[in-house]
């Protein structure tokens, strides 16, 4: 369900893209030109999470930042060695890479480098390996940027700060910093979902503003992007299966596939994920469609699992 973190990081970074980019490059003499959502078609339904035409002091370039929650299953040099020659070839431009770790446990073995020489042939790749858990959260709190802070509680607390009044200190500048509630409310809903990474769900959602999950923009936004997910996911593996068993019930089995997943991952961002995992049985014994459709909505205004457990047999 790492997904929909990523997902989060990549709304916030796409929202305040000068931030985050003045934040990836280590300076603020950049200016953001154009954000460029390029799908690449060499890698399977992967877009990339942030590709910026920005300028520099001496040149117009390309910035691109990839999102790891975790530890990547592939090695992650191959990956931006693909996204690299694939920018590279489309926009005929240098392009700057950058890894940016959510968990405190991923990137720790990632070199940002590869190379190799032989026969006549050199091939060097370098690009910047960002751990969030290294970086000092307090300054952070302190610029009081608004596209930082909800990564905030996944950075490195003080010396000597217990983890949840870290995470308690980070709402309460959030909270503090929207000059709106829209954008309030957008920062606290990101901030809840990342913060689910290494914080208890309950505790998350005990310091939130009351609601906050359910009516914030940007939550309303990722519930259709869950909906429009679990479609996509039920067209591909219904072409995928149609052949053999019919496009129809493909498409059926692949969306039911698809929504029982976006379900877990909405109810993973409230509850313990082990005692979520335990619902997935009952949820795949539901055959009807519209009634999965209707508990997808519903996940995030659960205010228990067991009231959700009841609203199942309904």
């Amino acid at each position: 369900m790492a997904q929909h973190y990523d997902n989060a990081a990549k709304y916030v970074m796409l929202e305040y893209s000068q931030e985050f980019a003045e934040f990836m490059v280590g300076h603020s003499d950049i200016t953001v030109l154009e954000r460029l959502e390029t799908e690449e078609p060499t890698i399977k339904t992967h877009q990339n999470d942030s590709t910026l035409k920005v300028q520099l002091p001496n040149e117009t370039a390309i910035l691109h930042t990839e999102v790891q929650a975790d530890n990547s299953r592939k090695p992650m040099w191959s990956r931006v060695a693909g996204y690299n020659g694939f920018l590279i070839h489309l926009h005929e431009m240098r392009v700057y890479s950058n890894v940016l770790y959510l968990h405190p446990k991923a990137g720790r073995n990632d070199k940002g480098y590869y190379a190799y020489k032989e026969a006549g042939y050199e091939y060097t790749l370098r690009y910047k390996v960002i751990r969030l858990i290294e970086i000092e959260g307090q300054s952070i709190l302190e610029m009081q940027a608004p596209g930082l802070l909800p990564f905030t509680p996944l950075m490195k607390p003080p010396e000597g700060t217990d983890p949840n009044r870290w995470l308690e200190k980070c709402i309460d500048v959030t909270a503090s910093v929207g000059a709106d509630r829209y954008t309030r409310d957008t920062l606290l809903a990101a901030l809840g979902v990342l913060g689910g990474l290494v914080y208890d769900p309950q505790l998350i959602k005990r310091l939130l503003p009351e609601g906050i999950m359910q009516e914030s923009p940007f939550f309303q936004l990722y519930i259709q992007e869950a909906k429009k997910q679990g479609l996509e996911q039920g067209l591909e593996q219904g072409l995928e299966q149609g052949l053999e068993q019919g496009l129809e019930q493909g498409i059926k089995r692949g969306e039911k596939k698809g929504t029982i997943e976006n379900i877990m991952a909405l109810l993973g961002m409230q509850f313990q994920p082990d005692a979520v995992q335990a619902l997935k049985p009952a949820l795949e014994t539901i055959d009807d469609l519209q009634h999965l459709k209707q508990l997808l909505l519903a996940a995030p205004q659960a205010q228990s699992l067991e009231a959700f457990m009841q609203s199942l047999s309904k």
